[in-house]
């Protein structure tokens, strides 16, 4: 179905040290690439296990940061301890072009790679001035902040719209994925896909992988 590799990178949304491990833990076996969900309690109403608490982390499975936090720059030291592979943060908490290129450079300072991350209710023409100074657009199918919420479809135009004005940049999406819905999101043009409880609730980590694999066929 789809003309580039698609990514799955399991969802680890904890809220300590000890579940991120385990789940981390789980994934390692069956994906090369994970997302790890930073909450702050303030940018959304949730608060997860903070990077400062994984430092020094050893796995072989790429761990992108998502930034649901007011003041993404505060977390970058802490990121990079923690070896993380990308930032993620969302415009909305910035805002700001100066801002916004301020913290694409701190992140780059970092050795990090940056996404810049968009809301269900915000508009892809945010995003279009630094397609070419990140390295990943996400746009969230669902409100930031807590799993297990339903997909919302009209999302889709927005990854449409940046494929084609960034045709070889990763667009990932996030929130409701599953096999249902992962072929939709795949044809709109995504090519990572971030999966919750789809991944994680199944009977097997390998066995939720494997039926979104399925469906994408």
């Amino acid at each position: 179905m789809a003309s580039r590799h698609v990514e799955i990178a399991p969802a680890l949304l904890c809220t300590t040290r000890e579940e991120f491990l385990e789940k981390l833990r789980q994934v390692e076996p069956h994906a090369a690439r994970a997302q790890y969900d930073v909450m702050d309690g303030t940018f959304v109403r949730n608060t997860t296990v903070q990077p400062k608490a994984l430092r020094r982390l050893r796995t072989p499975v790429r761990i992108e940061v998502q930034l649901m936090v007011q003041h993404p720059a505060d977390y970058l030291h802490d990121c990079c301890r923690m070896n993380a592979w990308m930032v993620i943060f969302h415009y909305e908490a910035l805002k700001e072009k100066k801002k916004i290129l301020q913290f694409i450079n701190q992140a780059r300072a970092h050795n990090l790679k940056v996404g810049i991350a968009i809301n269900p209710k915000t508009s892809a023409l945010v995003v279009k001035p630094y397609l070419k100074r990140v390295d990943l657009v996400l746009v969230m199918t669902v409100q930031p902040g807590f799993g297990g919420q339903k997909f919302i479809p009209a999302t889709l135009k927005k990854v449409a719209q940046i494929r084609k004005w960034a045709p070889k940049l990763d667009i990932e999406v996030d929130g409701g994925i599953n096999k249902e819905t992962a072929p939709l999101a795949v044809k709109a043009g995504a090519n990572v896909l971030v999966a919750g409880n789809a991944i994680l609730k199944a009977p097997s980590v390998e066995e939720g992988i494997a039926a979104i694999r399925k469906a994408l066929r």
